[in-house]
């Protein structure tokens, strides 16, 4: 008896929800289900003979029916592997496929990504692939390859994520361009106040707070979040980076959450990446963002504006008179950002570095 799981070419499989047919007669074999062992009808063949790139193991099947990666004397090296993870992926619409290869292989074999190209050929052993095997299925099911992994970069950085916390974006490195754009200013400029107190609403990972405390010599900054989950990774990730004696973390909403910790005169910094998905857009989200992140660190409410406004009506009694403030916002939501900033003052809009309106740019330093 023969139960169709995965081509044995192929270092692990997926089903495509359908029938597939043997190569050589054209029978419809369907993954999971099994079959007498029977030459093909029309070659006389051992047996059907499976497709190279059709024949997926059920997702359904049991755990451990999963054939391994490779037969008996058929190689899988670096290069072989990163290839067939990059086309598999792409069949099931996984976000950023070639990365998402990358980041899981260097994870198995404990080598930084850039690594994988300095020795491609490189084969990998049998406990390798059945880790990689594991963490393809999962990703494949689109579980964002951050949480598989237990990290996620920012600028370069390494920072611990999980469930509990938004994964960092590359789009929210502009809050960090606009900072440090004004801080490069004021030390030309000694008309410019430079940045002593900072205050990271929604720190999340923490990779904003700590990639601040990191890049501005002698910055004290307060980091909030309302999740007591959150903020326990962003202690680690504090720990992680070496910047305890910079960086400390409150748990409240917003500015509940430094009540009456605010140094005199307001904070000269202000950041925050809230929560800005419309609530009739959150059934559209990729999966891998839907169903694996907290909804708590991504809904915005009706219009995605609900925590933006919150942020907007207290803002000007914590930042300081020659203070800057740079809010992170979601698509089409600029118009109506700016023109709520614009109430508190002269406001204009940055680009990420994807060319998208991203972020709300308070500067009361008059620059």
């Amino acid at each position: 008896m023969l139960r169709v799981q995965s081509c044995p070419r192929l270092p692990c499989g997926f089903d495509s929800f359908g029938k597939v047919p043997c190569e050589g007669c054209g029978s419809s074999l369907k993954p999971g289900e099994v079959y007498q062992w029977d030459p093909c009808a029309r070659n006389g063949s051992e047996g059907p003979r499976f497709s190279l790139f059709r024949v997926w193991w059920s997702a359904h099947a049991e755990e451990g029916d999963i054939m391994t990666m490779a037969q008996a004397g058929d190689t899988w090296t670096t290069r072989r592997l990163l290839d067939w993870m990059q086309e598999h992926f792409q069949s099931r619409q996984v976000h950023a496929p070639d990365v998402t290869s990358q980041m899981l292989l260097s994870h198995v074999l404990g080598v930084e990504p850039i690594m994988l190209y300095t020795d491609p050929d490189r084969p990998a052993s049998n406990e390798e692939r059945a880790r990689l095997r594991e963490l393809v299925a999962r990703a494949a099911n689109h579980e964002p390859v951050q949480h598989l992994v237990g990290e996620g970069y920012f600028l370069g950085r390494s920072f611990e994520v999980t469930e509990a916390v938004l994964i960092p974006r590359t789009a929210t490195e502009v809050i960090l361009q606009v900072v440090m754009d004004r801080h490069r200013g004021g030390a030309a400029d000694g008309d410019v106040p430079g940045f002593r107190h900072a205050l990271d609403l929604g720190t999340g990972s923490g990779c904003l707070a700590i990639s601040l405390a990191l890049q501005v010599p002698g910055l004290q900054v307060l980091a909030t979040d309302a999740s007591a989950d959150s903020l326990e990774i962003a202690g680690r990730n504090i720990e992680r980076h070496g910047v305890s004696e910079q960086v400390r973390l409150r748990e409240g909403n917003w500015f509940e959450a430094v009540e009456g910790e605010a140094p005199e005169g307001g904070f000269d910094l202000i950041v925050s990446n809230p929560p800005y998905i419309a609530d009739a857009t959150w059934e559209s989200l990729d999966a891998s963002v839907r169903d694996h992140e907290p909804p708590g660190a991504l809904r915005g409410g009706a219009d995605g504006l609900e925590c933006i406004r919150s942020i907007l009506e207290d803002v000007d009694g914590f930042l300081s008179p020659r203070g800057l403030f740079v809010l992170e916002f979601g698509d089409d939501q600029a118009q109506n950002v700016l023109r709520m900033g614009n109430e508190l003052g002269p406001s204009r809009i940055q680009r990420d570095a994807f060319g998208d309106e991203r972020v709300l740019v308070i500067d009361r330093s008059g620059t």
